[in-house]
């Protein structure tokens, strides 16, 4: 065979190995020890969603509600881009939330896509999101708290800013800052263990600043590209090799987690959701 002929078998079974790898899904497992957990918290689980978009896995995302079901999370956290921007019809979308939400508690936070919706469109997928008996956190904590009693455990939703993932001529080139002092501007200041919702990693200096223990984020999609020992290629941003692409980082004492989420066409990075273990710190 030439050599021009095992490029084309090469060629044939990537392409091959593209389709079937997004109607994959892949349940990433994570135990995260917090220093600040309280101890009633011990071994709570999360099931991180984000980056949905346009994907459907099954008919209004039964998959990943069955696979939502066998992993009997306590919580559901969604760290943005539920939808896509130019989605105007949220039937699946009411579907899907109620069949979340028929599990356990789910909390969401808005993504770039949700911010770069009409103002009508925005409100109709607040209704929706309200109605669905799920709760959409905009700039505001919730506390958390267990049947048997005892500390709270909080949760923050932060809406961060549009200028962030796009520069007034929707261009990348001038991005905005977004730092700990916006962020306190926005929550205020953390309460005891927090965790926070976050669609964008790329502040993670400024979670850490503002004092979060954990930061849940998403939006990168794994880099769309991985390659085995360099990780994703490209960010949303069209930049090359984020930093922060997918999985577990730390600055200072605040971790945070990236969701490799389930949207857009990928390669050797199939759609994921994520299963947080929470584990406080022995002494």
């Amino acid at each position: 065979m030439t050599w021009l002929g095992i490029l084309g078998v090469l060629f044939l079974l990537a392409l091959i190995w593209f389709c079937v790898e997004q109607n994959l899904l892949l349940v990433r497992k994570k135990q995260i020890l917090l220093e600040k957990l309280p101890r009633e918290w011990d071994g709570v689980k999360l099931l991180q969603i984000s980056d949905i978009h346009h994907k459907e896995l099954g008919r209004e995302n039964c998959r990943i509600v069955q696979k939502a079901r066998e992993l009997q999370p306590d919580y559901i956290v969604i760290t943005g881009d539920l939808i896509s921007r130019d989605m105007q019809d949220f039937t699946g979308t009411t579907s899907f939330l109620r069949q979340l939400r028929s599990i356990c508690p789910v909390y969401l936070c808005p993504g770039n896509h949700e911010l770069d919706l009409s103002q009508g469109e925005w409100m109709e997928l607040q209704k929706v999101i309200g109605a669905s008996g799920c709760r959409l956190l905009l700039d505001e904590t919730v506390a958390l708290t267990r049947k048997t009693g005892g500390e709270s455990l909080y949760l923050a939703g932060a809406i961060l800013a549009y200028d962030i993932y796009r520069d007034k001529n929707r261009g990348f080139r001038h991005l905005a800052e977004y730092t700990a002092a916006d962020l306190e501007q926005a929550l205020g200041r953390p309460q005891g263990c927090t965790i926070l919702l976050a669609h964008n990693p790329f502040l993670l200096d400024s979670y850490a600043g503002w004092g979060a223990d954990l930061a849940l984020c998403g939006h990168v999609h794994g880099g769309l590209v991985r390659l085995p020992l360099v990780g994703g290629i490209l960010s949303p941003e069209r930049r090359f090799f984020p930093k922060y692409d997918k999985g577990w980082y730390q600055k200072g004492t605040t971790q945070m987690y990236v969701s490799g989420g389930l949207g857009k066409p990928r390669f050797c990075n199939p759609p994921e959701i994520n299963l947080l273990y929470l584990n406080s710190v022995q002494t």
